[in-house]
């Protein structure tokens, strides 16, 4: 049985649709659009009364159902008539590490898979997203075999199993399209002249002779349309200026809106000089501003520092420009703000913020959001705190607005590190070494290469320079 995709040219790609006892994996950047195209994959099996499975690892149920909304989907409907079952699920079993030993395996969560099929006789499951697995796995042998055996129960029952994962930085967590599945729709964005492109490419698949050639696509509220065209319609993005010229040069020209921006910190160096020029000129520009205060990042402190710039930011603050989203009591101290539960849970957090950002923007100003991470990644869970990343990152995206977050790159394992790097769209870097302060600049949504940078502060301001 060949199931389509909802989306001609896609289909004609991928040798006439999705067929069923196969399994294909969406691969891409974060922000790419993996889970807009599985939504329309979702939509195409539905509009021909193939029943669907739609199980989602990171995103709420009731946040896909509004995302879905935004592209003109009446999910709901389909719900009700029985035909879509949309399942939030963790791939890790409550309370415990997803590998303990190479013995483990993945039965519960197969069984509750079938079971939910059978509900419905589903003849479409999409996943959205494994990328959690793979990161998980110390051994790349023991990631691939567990799979494979999901992948088999899966797909023995007549089904298409469609996969969405994030491009790793790591190879070794890239090989899921090269040995397990029989088709790979890869899918990336890059910026160019100002101007956003969606590329699309099939470099695998097993019924016919794969694409490589990069084909581009646009999205909007009506679908995906893949062009043939060397010149399609492209929807253009803004650069946003950080502030620092030598450091918009060194990121190819700026900040593009919709990005977030990843400052990794060693515990050592001071973030704050480049926070605080930043801050000083989007307030300059009258931005909105909004700040995840915490034990680090709060007013008083930003206030007294900007003092010592001979810097009076308190009219912004009076005027609304600056708003402060207290996520702990600012009357403990940081060892016991770390001890205590958070006064905000991350979903009030996300609704704030986002309802700030819808107010920022009806005034007609861009918005620019900072936060340091580092005490929420030792207060939460891993997947807790990877939730709230990525849905952080998704609003930023979709409102076109830019984000600052700091972390101190010490205190993190390489792993949850790995993740933030592949949602971030750029990574600047701050490390110490015999007393001098080094920038690196380690990637960029322009494609811009960098090497490291010197950065020495002003003797009088607590802002930054940066040395050729």
């Amino acid at each position: 049985m060949i199931i389509s995709t909802g989306i001609e040219e896609l289909d004609k790609m991928i040798d006439g649709g999705l067929r069923t006892s196969f399994c294909y994996a969406i691969k891409g950047t974060a922000g790419s659009g993996k889970t807009v195209l599985s939504l329309f994959m979702t939509l195409g099996a539905l509009k021909a009364e193939i029943p669907v499975l739609f199980i989602s690892t990171e995103v709420d149920i009731e946040k896909l159902m509004i995302y879905g909304k935004s592209f003109n989907m009446n999910l709901e409907s389909y719900v009700e008539k029985g035909l879509l079952h949309l399942e939030k699920m963790s791939l890790k079993p409550l309370g415990t590490n997803l590998v303990q030993t190479d013995q483990f395996n993945l039965s519960a969560i197969i069984a509750r898979t079938k079971t939910k099929m059978k509900e419905i006789n589903a003849k479409m499951i999409i996943f959205d997203s494994i990328s959690a697995f793979f990161a998980d796995f110390k051994y790349e042998k023991t990631a691939r075999s567990n799979f494979m055996d999901f992948i088999r129960e899966i797909t023995n029952e007549d089904a298409v199993l469609v996969l969405t994962a994030e491009s790793q930085m790591s190879e070794e967590y890239s090989t899921i399209e090269e040995f397990l599945v029989d088709g790979v729709i890869k899918i990336r964005t890059e910026l160019k002249n100002n101007q956003l492109i969606k590329r699309i490419s099939i470099p695998k698949l097993r019924s016919a002779k794969p694409i490589n050639f990069e084909n581009r696509f646009i999205i909007n509220r009506d679908g995906i349309s893949i062009l043939r065209s060397e010149q399609p319609p492209i929807s253009t993005i803004h650069e946003e200026s950080s502030g620092i010229e030598k450091l918009d040069n060194l990121l190819g020209g700026g900040i593009p809106s919709g990005s977030v921006v990843l400052v990794e910190v060693d515990g050592e160096t001071n973030y704050f000089p480049l926070f605080l020029s930043t801050l000083c000129y989007h307030l300059e520009k009258e931005k909105g501003v909004i700040i995840h205060s915490n034990v680090h990042m709060y007013s008083s402190r930003i206030l007294e520092d900007f003092k010592k710039a001979d810097c009076d930011i308190e009219p912004f603050m009076n005027k609304g420009n600056i708003v402060f989203i207290d996520k702990y009591n600012r009357s403990v101290t940081a060892i016991e703000a770390r001890e205590m539960s958070q006064l905000m849970t991350t979903d009030d957090m996300i609704s704030v913020t986002v309802e700030l950002m819808e107010a920022f923007q009806k005034s007609k100003q861009k918005v620019v959001i900072y936060g340091d991470l580092t005490d929420d990644v030792n207060i939460l869970s891993e997947t807790e705190f990877l939730r709230y990343f990525a849905l952080q990152s998704f609003n930023i995206k979709e409102k076109r607005a830019v984000a600052y977050s700091f972390i101190n790159f010490n205190a993190i394992s390489r792993e949850m590190l790995a993740r933030l790097r592949t949602t971030a769209d750029i990574i600047i870097r701050f490390s110490r070494e015999d007393y001098t302060t080094y920038m690196e600049c380690m990637k960029s949504s322009t494609g811009a290469t960098f090497l490291p940078k010197v950065v020495k502060y002003k003797d009088k301001m607590p802002l930054i320079e940066i040395v050729d």
